[in-house]
C-alpha cells in the first residue's frame, strides 16, 4: 500500500489531482485509516489510473471517462481509441511543421529581397519534348504524390525514362480538385500505354517547344517552391516579358531526406517579350 504522495510520485501525477478523482468519485483510496483519515493505494490502482489518463488525453470529459470505466470497456477498445488519437496528433504535427517550414521559407525570401540578391533566373530555349504521363483531377497534393509513387512501380525498368516533372493545369493555385499532369520525359518516339490503377494510365505525348522559358533551380522542400516562382516574376517585369503559357516543374533530384531538404526543382515558365507599338 502507498501513501498519497508515494502514489503521486508512482504515478506522476499532483496530489491535488488525486484528492479531486477521491472527490468526485474516478479514482478512491483503497483503504483510508478510520482513526487518521490517511489515505492508502494499491499497486493495482495504478493501471486503472493510467486508463483514466489515457481517456483523458483522447479529449473525453470527466463524465464520459466515468461512463467508460463504469462500462467496463475493453483494454483493446482503449488501446484502438488512442491508436486513432496518436494518429490524428501525427497529423496535425506534420502540418504544423509545414507551416512552420512555411514561414521559414517566407522570411528567407523577404531577407533576399531586401539584400537585393542577383536573379538567378536563365532563359532557355525549349525544343519538344517527349513525355510518359497521366493527367486527371486529385483531391490535394498528397493524392498526387500517391499516384506517383504508384508510378514508379507501375513503370517498366528500361533506360529511356529521364527525369520526372508536374505540370498544373488549374486556373492558378487551387487546394482542392487539382487539374494535375505528372509523369516521366523520356527518350523515344513512342511509347504503349501503361496502367497504373483501373482508372489511370500514362500516355505517349509530346510537351510544346517553347522559344523562350525562364527558368529558375530551388534547392529545399516543396516549402521552398514559391521563392522560384517569385525570382521567375521578378525577373520577367524587370526584363519587360510576359508570360506567356503554364509553368513545368521538373525533378532534377528526388528527395532522399525524410524532410526533402534535398529536393531539387526546375522551374520552367515560358515567357515572351512585350513589345512596344
Amino acid at each position: 500500500m502507498f501513501t498519497v504522495g508515494e502514489f503521486s510520485r508512482l504515478a506522476q501525477v499532483s496530489k491535488r489531482l488525486l484528492r479531486y478523482y477521491d472527490e468526485i468519485g474516478l479514482l478512491k483510496p483503497n483503504h483510508t485509516d478510520r482513526f487518521t483519515g490517511y489515505r492508502y493505494y494499491s499497486a493495482e490502482q495504478m493501471s486503472y489510473l493510467n486508463r483514466i489518463l489515457a481517456l483523458k488525453d483522447l479529449g473525453l470529459s470527466l463524465d464520459q471517462i466515468q461512463r467508460i470505466l463504469r462500462d467496463n470497456v475493453s483494454t483493446e477498445a482503449i488501446q484502438g481509441m488512442l491508436l486513432l488519437k496518436k494518429a490524428e496528433i501525427e497529423q496535425q504535427l506534420q502540418g504544423e511543421l509545414q507551416r512552420i517550414r512555411n514561414i521559414e521559407s517566407r522570411l528567407q525570401a523577404i531577407r533576399n529581397t531586401e539584400a537585393n540578391k542577383p536573379l538567378n533566373v536563365v532563359l532557355k530555349q525549349m525544343p519538344a519534348q517527349a513525355v510518359l504521363s497521366v493527367r486527371t483531377i486529385i483531391e490535394s497534393f498528397e493524392a498526387g504524390l500517391d499516384i506517383f509513387n504508384q508510378i514508379v512501380t507501375a513503370l517498366p525498368e528500361k533506360n529511356i525514362y529521364g527525369l520526372r516533372f508536374c505540370i498544373c493545369h488549374s486556373d492558378g493555385i487551387v487546394e482542392r480538385d487539382i487539374d494535375l499532369e505528372m509523369g516521366y520525359l523520356i527518350e523515344a518516339k513512342s511509347h504503349a500505354p501503361v496502367p497504373i490503377t483501373d482508372e489511370l494510365q500514362l500516355n505517349f505525348h509530346e510537351l510544346p517547344a517553347v522559344p523562350a522559358m525562364a527558368t529558375f533551380v530551388v534547392k529545399g522542400s516543396l516549402e521552398n517552391i514559391h521563392a522560384g516562382y517569385t525570382e521567375i516574376g521578378t525577373w520577367t517585369e524587370a526584363n519587360n516579358y510576359r508570360f506567356a503559357g503554364i509553368p513545368r516543374e521538373i525533378t532534377l533530384q528526388a528527395p532522399q531526406a525524410a524532410d526533402g531538404s534535398d529536393l531539387i526543382t526546375e522551374i520552367q515558365f515560358p515567357v515572351e517579350p512585350i513589345t512596344h507599338t
